[in-house]
């Protein structure tokens, strides 16, 4: 039976030195720690922006400020088992009109696949300042808890849990079984592939060329706006309590939408008469459609309490490209 990993112990691999399965020695920054098989990376940060890039050099290499030093050491992720890994409950507080207002991102569970994962474990602890580091594109699993500051990550494919407490996600040509989570920082993504998370209290979530198997996206009060240029077989569910979700889809991207607002707007803007993408409606109203897109396919579920939900053909996406 795999084992179930609390947030402490999450926590704790991120932190590192706790547990007990480093002590290998600290390696320079700007330095390359050679790795046999795809190596599992754990990155702490407290603040800067943490850029991670897949490379096709066989091993992780840390690029910083020569003024400041990341900690960077060696651990056996075999110790990790088959993890089902608990986020912990997140509370941010943030100004909001004439006062302030407290963002909640509630606990969730989400269990990461150890098929990947080699016998070689890197981990990074960041003091803060901006942070460069490349990795293997095929690599076993990341790992990012940023307390404070954005997180970028180009071109690489591995299962991936991403915590950015209140900044930025930026991710271009990234695939695999991942999560990322926010309170207030908006996730922009491009190109993704495989079975995508996002949650998010209050942060914008925009992602353009979607290929991905199942997605899975909440957001409390922030907009959604997501285009597919492709479905695959998995589910896909859309949720929002206040915010608008905006669902853009390409010719070749085909599904069975239902979409469904208590309070807010559903608006179908897919012409009447067939074109290079088309629907046909099977129920309408002010606050719900159900229709078949480009012919039909897997289920996409749209809900919101009080924000609108708008379903519209696109063409090619704008270009969003690595930074």
């Amino acid at each position: 039976m795999g084992k179930k990993f609390t947030a402490t112990f999450l926590l704790a691999l991120l932190l590192a030195a706790p547990l007990g399965l480093l002590g290998q020695g600290t390696a320079l920054a700007d330095d390359v720690v050679p790795t046999q098989s795809p190596p599992v990376l754990t990155v702490h940060s407290t603040g800067g922006t943490i850029t991670l890039i897949g490379s096709d050099e066989p091993g992780v290499r840390v690029i910083s400020n020569p003024n400041m030093r990341p900690r960077v050491n060696r651990f056996d992720p075999s110790q990790m088992g088959d993890t089902r890994i608990m986020l912990p409950e997140q509370f941010v507080r943030r100004p909001y009109g004439h006062g302030y207002r407290v963002y909640r991102l509630p606990a969730r569970q989400f269990t990461v696949p150890m098929a990947r994962f080699g016998s070689e474990g890197v981990n990074v602890e960041n003091p803060g300042g901006d942070l460069s580091i490349a990795v293997p594109r095929h690599a076993g699993a990341v790992f990012i808890n940023a307390e404070a500051g954005n997180v970028e990550i180009q071109k690489m494919h591995a299962p991936f849990i991403i915590s950015a407490t209140t900044g930025d996600v930026h991710m271009v040509n990234v695939g695999g079984r991942g999560l990322i989570r926010t309170t207030t920082g908006a996730v922009t993504l491009g190109g993704v592939s495989g079975d995508l998370h996002v949650q998010t209290a209050s942060g914008a979530v925009t992602v353009y060329g979607s290929t991905a198997n199942s997605v899975d996206v909440q957001s409390d009060n922030g907009p959604i706006y997501f285009r597919f240029a492709r479905c695959g077989n998995g589910v896909y569910r859309f949720r929002s309590k206040e915010g608008t979700i905006r669902l853009g889809f390409r010719a070749g991207a085909s599904a069975q939408v239902d979409a469904q607002s208590d309070t807010g707007n559903v608006q179908n803007l897919f012409p009447g008469t067939p074109g290079a993408s088309s629907a046909v409606v099977s129920q309408t109203s002010a606050h719900a459609v159900s229709m078949a897109v480009n012919g039909g396919g897997p289920e996409i579920t749209v809900t919101t309490t009080s924000g609108d939900i708008t379903l519209e053909p696109v063409a090619e996406p704008p270009p969003l490209k690595s930074q």
